[in-house]
Order: structure tokens, then sequence, then C-alpha cells
């Protein structure tokens, strides 16, 4: 074969991304004077060195070499991004991996060390060059591994830096973004959807969130009470989270208004939670027996009253949720993040990827409706459950959380002693969930089941079983 190159391919074994990025490079007009440079470039951390942007594809050869560290790599690669208008470049090689050297054990060691800015993370999942399907992968990955901190920094990187709340107002997004969000003493914010999703650096509430917008009760016939509504869903997601008041309890049972229809009350409409496994969703109060069977408990909806009049009938049975049971703290905090990447991505980038996770919308049952016979009696409707709270922060300073139950309407309205109105049952308590990464402050949570709803003679109503207050430290590794 005389002077002239071997022919012979290595074996597999001895291949490698560092090898094939060598061999690349070593065409001309290539040089190991080119390699050199990048290596010195990388380690002074200086991108204006590079001589090239497609020089930038082999920055993380010197690092396979181990001529760098992954942190000079990283550090380098946030200048490159945040000051030297190299994002695009960048954004491109994550997305395409270029001679199979950006693997994604190579991209998301970078995502999750803290030498690339939140700033920077942001910049390259918004450029136009990364593929949505990737950029939800590196979202996922930092709520899987649990970087919840740097999943709330990149995602508030380009939002308002402040919202201030000063007056009275009612949300009509589902989700609000931004740096800090600030609600002032004495204000009420009122959520305008089933759950209101808050995602901020610094969440500071010093006056009231209230969301009644859980699943609606059961309508009546003619006269009978309407069932309560559910109480709505509330989300805080923030480093430090100064919770205020949030308020998602259910709504009392309607009362009764006449006697002029004559049937059975319809039932509450369903709730969802999503709860830490081993933790149940409480059941409603059965509504006032009165010659029918009062409304069945739901979970957590209260039963309407039945009634006894010329024909007899039953109350609306309250709703019965359908829930989500994830695995541990962790899991429920992973999964509403990643839902809310999927909302970022499509709704604030306008990169939608091909498949998404759910937004986790959370709210109580609804009340089943009271009963009414015509021309003689009618019955008030059950109580709506309470709905649901998730925080997470980091350090969680205060809060003061209202889940509980609505009562079941009172006293329905007789034509005389001879007849009955059986009263509403209250609704279940709601769930709360805190969770914590390092520090957990003051937190109060009223999770009481509804009262029953008092009927003519015996027939009341049953009070709704409480709810459950969970607050827990969950796992944060940055």
């Amino acid at each position: 074969m005389g002077a002239g190159f071997s022919t012979v391919t290595p074996p597999p074994s001895q291949v490698s991304a560092t090898s094939v990025a060598q061999a690349v490079w070593s065409y001309t007009p290539r040089s190991l004077t080119d390699i050199q440079s990048l290596v010195t470039a990388i380690q002074n951390n200086d991108p204006g060195a590079v001589s090239d942007y497609s020089d930038l594809q082999y920055v993380p050869v010197p690092y396979y070499a181990g001529q760098v560290s992954l942190t000079q790599v990283v550090a380098f690669i946030d200048n490159a991004v945040r000051n030297y208008g190299m994002v695009s470049p960048i954004a491109n090689f994550i997305a395409n991996n270029p001679y199979n050297l950006w693997t994604t054990s190579f991209v998301t060691s970078m995502a999750i060390n803290p030498y690339l800015t939140a700033t920077s993370l942001n910049m390259l999942l918004s450029n136009e060059g990364m593929f949505a399907n990737y950029a939800q992968f590196l979202l996922y990955y930092l709520a899987q591994n649990y970087y919840y901190n740097k999943w709330v920094y990149t995602v508030t990187a380009n939002a308002p830096s402040s919202i201030t709340f000063s007056t009275n107002a009612t949300l009509s997004t589902n989700v609000l973004i931004a740096q800090n969000i600030t609600i002032a003493s004495g204000v009420t914010v009122t959520c305008g959807t089933h759950t209101c999703f808050f995602i901020a650096q610094s969440f500071n509430n010093q006056g009231t969130i209230v969301n009644p917008y859980g699943a609606p009760g059961g309508a009546p016939p003619a006269g009978a009470g309407t069932g309560g509504t559910g109480g709505g869903g509330i989300v805080v997601i923030a480093v430090t989270a100064v919770l205020g008041t949030l308020n998602v309890s259910g709504s009392t049972g309607g009362g009764a208004t006449g006697y002029g229809g004559n049937g059975a009350g319809g039932g509450g409409s369903a709730g969802v939670f999503y709860v830490v496994a081993g933790v149940s969703v409480p059941i409603g109060g059965v509504g006032g027996t009165a010659g029918a069977a009062g409304g069945a408990a739901g979970y957590n909806g209260g039963g309407g009253g039945a009634v006894y009049g010329a024909n007899s009938y039953a109350g609306g049975g309250g709703g019965s949720a359908t829930v989500y049971s994830l695995s541990s703290p962790n899991a429920v905090v992973t999964y509403i993040l990643q839902g809310l990447s999927d909302w970022w991505l499509a709704n604030v980038l306008g990169n939608a990827p091909s498949t998404t996770t759910q937004l986790a919308f959370m709210y109580g049952s609804g009340g089943g409706a009271g009963a009414s016979s015509s021309g003689v009696a009618a019955s008030p409707g059950g109580g709506g459950g309470g709905g649901e709270v998730v925080a997470y922060g980091y350090n969680i300073v205060s809060g003061t959380i209202n889940a509980a139950g609505g009562a079941g309407g009172s006293t329905g309205v007789i034509i005389s002693s001879a007849y009955f109105a059986g009263g509403g049952g209250g609704g279940g308590g709601g769930l709360v969930f805190i969770f914590y990464g390092a520090t957990s402050g003051n937190v109060t949570a009223n999770v009481a089941g509804g009262a029953g709803g008092l009927g003519t003679t015996t027939y009341h109503g049953n009070t709704g079983a409480s709810g459950t207050a969970y607050i827990a430290a969950v796992t944060v590794n940055g």
C-alpha cells in the first residue's frame, strides 16, 4: 500500500461522536490551527474569536475530547446566545444535531446547567429554528427532573416584568404569566374560567383570588331550588409565593321559590380533581328524604331535597367527579408543568408540538336540584362541592385557603303541614395541595363539608364530608 492512507474502516466500537467530528474537521480548509482556535475561544469565553458561525457546530468536540469542561462550554454558549447574536445557529444545531454532536444527553446536560441562564434557554426555545417537539422535550425534561425553578425562570423570561392588580378585576384568560404578579390589599381578582393558572417568579397576593366557576348544579322543576355550583380551581406556580387569600368554596344550594312544577330534581354536573395517590375526593351530603329519596351524595356535590305532596319526587343527585390520581407530590407538579409547557409553546410562541398534555383544569362538582310536587310542595337544592387549589413555591411564605363545601339549601315551600320538603345535602369539602421546595410559612386551609340544609319537620339534609389539606415538601433540583 506504500505511503498511501489505509482504507480499513475501524470497528463500530472505536467510532465516537468525537472521532467522527475530528475526522470531518480535518478536511480542507480545516486545520489544527482552527481546532485550537475554537478550544481557546471556549476557554476564554470569547465567542467573538470564532471566525465563522459554522464553526459553532463543533463546540461539543473539545468537551468530548476532554480539552474543556462542560461548564466552560455552557458558559461559552450562554455568552454567544445572549451577547453575540448567535442564537439562531445554536438553536439550529440543537434541533438538527449535526454529525451527532448535539446529542440529547449533551443538550439536556446543557439545559440544566446553571451556567446556561434561563434567558438564553428562553431565547433558544423561542427561536424559529427550534422545532416545537424539541422545545417541548426540553421543557418536559426540566419538569420531569424537578428543575422547577429553572422552568419558571425560563417560561417567564420574556413575559411582562410586572402585572399588578390595584382594583377589582375578572380574568378572561386561563393562564397569567409574568415575572412578578402582585394583588394589592383589599383587591379581589375573580377567575373567569373553571381554573386559573398564575405563573411568576414572585407571586405576591395581599388581596383575594376567588373562583366560583366549578361544575354547575342540577336544574330543578319549576319552583324548586337549583343545585349549588362547585368551587373552581386555582393553580399558583412560583419561586416565591405569598398566596394571600384563595377562595374556591362551593356555593349554597338554591332555595325553593314556589311549587308550580312537578318532578324530580336534576343531577349536578361532575367536577374534576388532580390528587396525590391515596387522597380521596370527599362525598357530599345526602339530600333530605320526604316521601321519596333525597338526592344521592356525589363526589363531591350534595344531593337535592325530596318532596312529599300530591306526588312524591326524589331530589337530584350530587355531581360525581373525574379524578386523576398521580403517584407523588412531585408527579402532580410535573404533570401540571407539562400541560403549561404545551400551552406556553402554542399560545405564547405560536409553536405547538404534535402531541400535548392537557391543562390540569380542576374544580368541584355541582349540587343536585330540589324536587317539586305541583301545587303543594317544593324543596331546595344541594350545596356545590369545594374546588381545588394547587400551589408550588420554592418558598411558600403564607396563605389562607378556603375550599369548603357549599351548604345545602334550607326549608322548602309547602302548602300545608300535611306535606314535606327535604333540605339540601351539603357539598363535600374541597382539596388543597401546597408543595414547597425549601420553606413553607403559615398556611391555613378550610376544607370543611357544607352543612346540611333544614327541611320541614325532621327531613333535613346531611352534612358533606370534609376535604383534605395536603402540605408537603417536593424535590427541587434547581
